[in-house]
């Protein structure tokens, strides 16, 4: 609980605590900023937690903010203060719809309808704005000191009728809960039309048409049961009630009213054909003007039934005397005529044609057209003696300021500022090297620029760098790779040596990333090179064997091919007897040496030959020795 005399955000001073629900507190404070009194509701820390929550919370008090009506409690300001979030509205002095029916139970039908005829034209009006009230009920429902009804939490009660785990709140949400919202649908303009219907027959009969011990035994009611007809209850109802009633609260949601406007008409007949007459001479109820009740304004069993017929047959009487004083009473006063949202020519003929005298007057508004009628004083439905003069206030439109400048800021706080000051904004990403993704880049229109209130505003917010293309670089010399991934903002990174004798030395093999990946600017892209092999000395490998041979050139980096060399010496049969290169030369390493292994010579075939032995020489000479 907030204590008085705390000063909220800067400006609204709490005077006292005048109410509390399941989703806020509200507060009576003084604004002073404007120096006047408001009521700020201020959200429960238990939900500040739930971001989705609060941002539905945000986005609803925008939407609510942009309804301007005589039946609308009208919302001022919101924000975020000591860890959790308010809005600041219309303070109304006056009492709540539900405090009325507790006090004094059922109400006369004329005044009934009366009452249900303004919350209709507060709902007709937040529906042409596309904004479903949700959360409809007599709580939501606020009489002023003149007897007018102005309806709070437009938007706001979408924050929080879907939880359906606070008691007490939701208790009193599921008995005017429409069947679709019950069964988790979604809802419509229908769905108020149900909820108006349901406060209607509460007006007309002192109680709800469906309550229970749960909220669940509640809602499977309104899903599938039938309530007893208002005039079973107060026979005071007339017949045409019973049925309006009975078509607005159809489960089927197409078989209710097709809109507010319907809704409003068939009451309107609905007077003309049984009670006008009495609607127009009847107040609402004071605690001057009905019987004693206690304190708390329930009447216990007996003594509430007894009061009910007692005041029922008073009522009655009172009925009677004011037909009888119609037969003589001044005719002179009528009511306003519905002129909201019509062109100026259009009301001046419509109050003309009542008996009034109109006075324009003209303001700015956000949401009701240029030349448009936004409000009147004394309000739509009043009666007023004939000849009034009628205070009727024209849209000059939305009125224009200069668009706030929100660069640097964050997506969140930009579109916050924006939809403060009276603008529609929308982001969209733009791409920047020099601001941080998240932040704000600029306007559309610019900053400074003179625009309606209500405009849209696109909000363009960086992404970031904008990413580009990797070229394909594979094939090219590295010079010329280096020179391509500079000119498309990239950097080269790892050069990786390859030996090979495929390729030319100095060319790239392949590159990572691969060619059209999209990478931020000045992303590195590794590249695999084309390196010549190395020269080596061929190791002498003569006279080894073949398999030796051949581990000792691969060791030093070559390759080994054999072939085979008959050999006569049967001792190098499988040795190697030569090898090109020779052993000692340079070679480039990974290059082929050939090995020659010595295999045995063929063996030579010989042939059985007789030969005749050559004829007998004689005995040569003695050779006479020296001497002789």
């Amino acid at each position: 609980m907030i204590e008085p005399q705390t000063v909220i955000d800067n400006r609204y001073k709490v005077i006292s605590r005048i109410g509390s629900g399941g989703m806020a507190d509200v507060y009576l404070a003084e604004d002073q900023l404007l120096g006047r009194k408001v009521a700020v509701k201020v959200l429960h820390r238990r939900f500040v937690e739930d971001q989705e929550f609060v941002e539905r919370f945000r986005r609803e008090a925008s939407s609510a903010a942009s309804l301007s009506h005589p039946n609308v409690v009208s919302i001022f300001d919101r924000g975020e203060w000591n860890g959790t979030y308010y809005i600041a509205m219309e303070y109304l002095p006056g009492r709540s719809l539900k405090a009325l029916v507790a006090e004094h139970g059922p109400l006369d039908p004329a005044v009934a309808t009366d009452i249900v005829i303004q919350i209709l034209q507060a709902a007709r009006f937040a529906h042409r704005q596309g904004i479903i009230h949700r959360d409809l009920k007599p709580h939501n429902v606020i009489l002023d000191e003149e007897g007018r009804a102005k309806v709070t939490d437009f938007g706001i009660a979408r924050a929080g009728a879907s939880d359906m785990t606070l008691t007490g709140s939701i208790m009193g949400t599921a008995q005017y809960l429409s069947p679709e919202q019950a069964q988790g649908r979604p809802v419509s303009a229908a769905s108020d039309l149900y909820a108006i219907g349901i406060v209607l027959y509460e007006l007309l009969t002192g109680r709800i048409p469906f309550d229970g011990e749960t909220a669940v035994s509640i809602a499977l009611k309104q899903v599938s049961a039938q309530p007893p007809a208002p005039s079973s209850i107060n026979p005071l109802v007339p017949p045409a009630l019973d049925a309006i009633v009975a078509r607005v609260l159809a489960k089927n949601p197409a078989e209710r009213f097709t809109s507010a406007e319907e809704f409003i008409e068939a009451l309107e007949q609905a007077g003309q054909d049984g009670f006008q007459e009495r609607r127009q001479t009847t107040v609402l109820p004071t605690p001057a003007t009905v019987a004693t009740h206690p304190a708390n304004g329930v009447l216990p069993g007996k003594r509430r039934r007894r009061s009910l017929l007692i005041g029922g047959a008073a009522l009655l009487a009172a009925l009677i005397a004011g037909a009888l004083l119609l037969l003589f009473a001044d005719t002179s006063r009528v009511r306003v005529p519905d002129v909201l949202g019509v062109s100026r020519a259009a009301a001046d003929a419509r109050l003309r044609e009542a008996g009034l005298t109109p006075s324009f007057t003209q303001s700015s508004n956000s949401t009701v057209a240029n030349g448009l009628v936004i409000s009147t004083s004394p309000h739509v439905a009043s009666l007023v003696k004939k000849g009034s003069r009628v205070r009727v206030v024209l849209s000059t439109g939305p009125g224009s300021a200069s668009v706030p400048d929100v660069s640097k800021l964050r997506r969140e706080d930009a579109l916050r500022t924006l939809s403060h000051d009276g603008f529609k904004p929308k982001s969209e990403t733009q791409a920047s090297s020099s601001v941080k993704a998240g932040i704000v880049i600029s306007t559309e229109p610019p900053a400074g620029t003179v625009v309606q209130l209500g405009s849209p505003i696109t909000v363009l917010v960086s992404s970031g760098p904008a990413k580009v293309s990797v070229p394909g670089v594979t094939g090219e010399s590295q010079q010329a790779a280096e020179a391509a991934l500079s000119a498309a903002s990239l950097k080269v990174g790892l050069i990786t040596p390859q030996q090979t004798t495929s390729k030319p030395a100095g060319t790239v093999l392949s590159q990572s990333p691969e060619h059209g990946a999209m990478v931020l600017p000045a992303s590195a892209v590794n590249l695999t090179v084309a390196q010549a092999p190395q020269e080596a000395a061929v190791p002498n490998v003569l006279g080894q064997e073949a398999a030796a041979a051949a581990a000792a050139l691969e060791g030093a980096g070559f390759k080994a091919k054999t072939v085979t060399l008959p050999v006569s010496d049967t001792t190098k049969v499988g040795l190697v007897v030569e090898q090109n290169p020779h052993a000692g030369n340079k070679a480039r390493r990974g290059s082929t040496v050939t090995l020659a292994i010595g295999v045995a010579e063929p063996q030579q075939t010989t042939s059985t030959t007789t030969t005749t032995p050559p004829p007998a020489t004689p005995n040569p000479p003695a050779t006479p020795a020296p001497g002789q």
